[in-house]
């Protein structure tokens, strides 16, 4: 089973700059700067287009708001010295 990843993890496994990934789908720089950082996220348009050049359902496209939230709430691992 694949597992659901962030845009920037998704470019960076492809081997792409931002202004590659951008050129890809008809984006500017910018919008793909913005949606890996959470400040924005892409259009149902645009994430077909993403899912379309990244060969994987859209389904598996993880927003980075979803991935920090998830962090947050993931209990901390600590060791105990004992």
């Amino acid at each position: 089973m694949l597992e659901r990843r962030t845009i920037r993890e998704l470019r960076r496994l492809a081997g792409w700059s931002q202004i590659e990934l951008a050129a890809k789908i008809g984006v500017s720089k910018m919008s793909i700067s913005h949606w890996e950082t959470g400040r924005n996220e892409p259009s149902a348009r645009q994430l077909r287009a993403l899912a379309q050049v990244f060969a994987i359902p859209m389904e598996l496209i993880r927003f980075e708001k979803e991935a920090v939230r998830e962090r947050q709430e993931r209990p901390e691992r600590r060791t105990s010295a004992s």
